[in-house]
């Protein structure tokens, strides 16, 4: 029946992202990493990076989960298991869900890359750096404490063997399969069911304010707050809750200073529900909740002076 039919789309739809979209960028990254690392090279640039991650209260280890966070804030987060001191975990993991992951860079190239051109896409990398730098500096000032030196363990310049690249490949990549797709899939199931039992006028009906705060239309209120399971299909859902038949008619629904806004807030708030889970895993639930909140006031005050901005010019 029709109930059926809407649970298996659902199904499909978060499998679909996670293998298509999701997997083709984290494959060849995690690759790389693994061989950046048994080159003996990552270790050098945590030691370069130290001095200036020094500045936002954390070493030069934590450049490794911020690199990862650019593939997926999943083994971004869970990749700060290799820091020992929590209030420096804590800063680290914190910053790492504020790198743009393959989900929300799609989002970039998709809308702002696309429709306003790639100069633009890149100001919005450059304002993401920054805003993690003054992130990480305040962080660095309210939470007490200090942060231990630490050693760093050189290796030699080595050859990467295939069989390690691909053992360590996995290892990384079955975090995702394990943590991030499962979550994926029960997120799409609970989107069809929305869907299904035509839930989103409801939903959009209770964030209209907040919609209207940021200068977005009222119908893509279910994007930004369901984007949370599946960020993936951030692009699709927007053509979806606009009526369209394809993203390339976005700009024909959405002004200039709308698709800035709305690339904004999704850059910045939490990415998905599989890093919530694995924040949690990682940092406990106190710590969750802070980076989850934290997220989406960061978000909503730079999408709000963002739409400032474009009323003043």
């Amino acid at each position: 029946n029709a109930f059926l039919l809407s649970l298996t789309k659902g199904a499909i739809d978060g499998i679909g992202p996670a293998i298509g979209i999701a997997l083709p960028y984290l494959v060849p990254f995690f690759v790389i990493l693994s061989i950046l690392e048994d080159s003996g090279y990552l270790s050098r640039i945590a030691f370069l990076m130290d001095s200036l991650m020094h500045k936002i209260g954390v070493h030069g280890t934590s450049v490794i989960p911020f690199i990862m966070g650019y593939g997926c804030s999943v083994p971004a987060v869970m990749a700060t298991r290799i820091i020992r001191d929590k209030r420096e975990k804590f800063i680290s993991a914190f910053l790492a869900t504020l790198v743009p992951c393959a989900a929300r860079t799609t989002v970039i190239m998709g809308l702002v890359a696309f429709f306003i051109g790639p100069v633009y896409a890149i100001l919005l990398y450059l304002l993401n750096l920054v805003v993690i730098g003054i992130a990480g500096t305040i962080l660095k000032k309210i939470l007490p404490g200090i942060s231990p030196e630490i050693l760093f363990d050189i290796p030699p310049y080595r050859t990467p063997t295939l069989k390690t690249t691909i053992i360590k490949t996995w290892y990384r990549i079955k975090d995702f399969v394990y943590v991030a797709i499962p979550l994926l899939v029960g997120g799409s199931i609970v989107l069809s069911l929305i869907d299904y039992f035509n839930f989103a006028k409801y939903i959009n009906y209770v964030f209209a304010p907040f919609m209207e705060l940021l200068g977005l239309p009222v119908a893509i209120g279910i994007v930004l707050i369901f984007g949370i399971f599946k960020k993936e299909l951030t692009l699709l859902m927007l053509a979806q809750a606009l009526g369209l038949s394809s993203i390339s008619a976005v700009s024909k629904m959405l002004s200039v200073e709308q698709i800035f806004v709305f690339t904004i807030f999704v850059m910045f708030y939490i990415p998905c529900l599989a890093t919530i889970s694995t924040l949690y895993r990682e940092i406990r639930l106190k710590g969750t909740i802070v980076i989850t909140v934290s997220s989406i006031l960061i978000a909503t005050i730079l999408a709000f002076i963002a739409h400032l901005i474009f009323l003043v010019i």
